[in-house]
């Protein structure tokens, strides 16, 4: 099935040439330029001039609007009621390590390199079958100490971003990461009848039959007569839950427990195979961050930095359109083919999103 990739203008909205022809050139930097993303390195790639590309951040608030219609215009195009779809929903840590005076940027701790240091922390959101990601939407994490007066937690911004997708897709299960499997959100989602699966930490007490124990120390979760897995109901905080509990073998070679939480009962093999899908925002991440330049934008306000953001999700998605349309294995191929011109298609369908007099390749 060929699914199409809107024009990056297809909108109501009203957008004048010249922001149009800063948006085009933005993109074409990102797409095309494979070095650090940068407007003046971007300029040149793409034969504009540096202010060409400024003009783009100098209206975070119309342009971030333009982009989210054209994310919205892509996810329309997704076959939904065909095979399984899932919302994934994870934080991370976009380094600015160098960063004096940039607005929203405080020392967070970053999971890639094991350690704390200064960045730009949002929560994202995608929605997946497992063969295309499109992104959705983010939030910007403001630390408490740093920022008290826009400071809400990691879960709460989690739990504003479940509400606004649920209303849009209501029967999707979202799948999160252990951090978010907090007492508060697993009440939020029974509340709001959200389905989910997440990890969830061995060391959290749980009830199954009449027993109170962490999850690592239930019998009832452990190999059983020769099973590497097992999910049974039982209770956490007074919520009524799946647990389920496999084997995986670590890099060192070590066998370890993973426990993982639902609140929809299918075999463990179908709740594991579903919990793997959430990988899909973790190769978004690396994708937008090694290839796309999420981490390059040099703009001290919080809003530049955002509407940059937007941007990458933008060439993210049409990336992932582009992969499914050529059949290659990832979007880093789409990428290596359009930057050294070798598919003349491929130049045409990427000057049709951007409008093919707007810029020159």
């Amino acid at each position: 099935m060929t699914i199409s990739c809107p024009k990056l203008f297809d909108t109501e909205i009203y957008v004048n040439r010249k922001i149009r022809r800063a948006i085009c050139r933005y993109f074409g930097g990102i797409l095309l330029f494979s070095g650090k993303k940068n407007c003046s390195a971007m300029a040149r790639s793409t034969g504009a001039s540096h202010d060409a590309l400024q003009e783009f951040l100098n209206k975070p608030v119309d342009v971030a609007v333009i982009l989210q219609e054209c994310l919205k215009g892509a996810r329309s195009n997704l076959p939904i009621c065909t095979g399984t779809w899932y919302i994934n929903i994870d934080e991370t840590l976009i380094d600015k390590v160098y960063s004096k005076s940039m607005e929203a940027v405080a020392p967070s701790w970053s999971s890639a390199h094991n350690t704390t240091m200064k960045g730009h922390t949002i929560i994202a959101a995608v929605i997946t079958n497992g063969k295309i990601t499109i992104p959705i939407t983010f939030k910007t994490w403001y630390s408490e100490k740093t920022f008290p007066e826009r400071h809400q937690t990691r879960i709460k911004l989690a739990q504003e971003i479940m509400v606004e997708i649920k209303s849009q897709y209501p029967n999707l299960m979202f799948l999160l990461d252990g951090g978010f499997s907090s007492e508060d959100m697993l009440r939020f989602c029974e509340t709001n009848r959200i389905k989910f699966c997440m990890r969830f930490n061995s060391n959290k007490k749980i009830i199954i039959g009449s027993k109170e124990a962490q999850i690592r120390h239930h019998k009832l979760l452990k190999e059983v007569g020769g099973r590497d897995k097992r999910i049974v109901h039982g209770f956490y905080k007074g919520i009524g839950l799946y647990f389920v509990a496999f084997k995986r073998k670590e890099k060192s070679g070590k066998i370890k427990f993973v426990y993982l939480v639902t609140n929809v009962k299918e075999t463990p093999k179908k709740t594991i195979k579903t919990y793997k899908k959430r990988w899909n925002i973790e190769k978004f991440f690396r994708t937008a961050k090694q290839h796309l330049g999420l981490r390059d934008c040099q703009a001290l306000s919080a809003a530049k930095q955002e509407v940059h953001i937007w941007a990458v999700f933008v060439s993210y998605a049409w990336l992932q359109f582009q992969k499914s349309k050529q059949k290659t294995k990832n979007p880093e191929q789409i990428l290596h083919k359009i930057r050294r011109k070798k598919d003349r298609n491929l130049i045409v369908e990427f000057e049709t999103f951007i409008e093919s007099d707007a810029l020159k390749i």
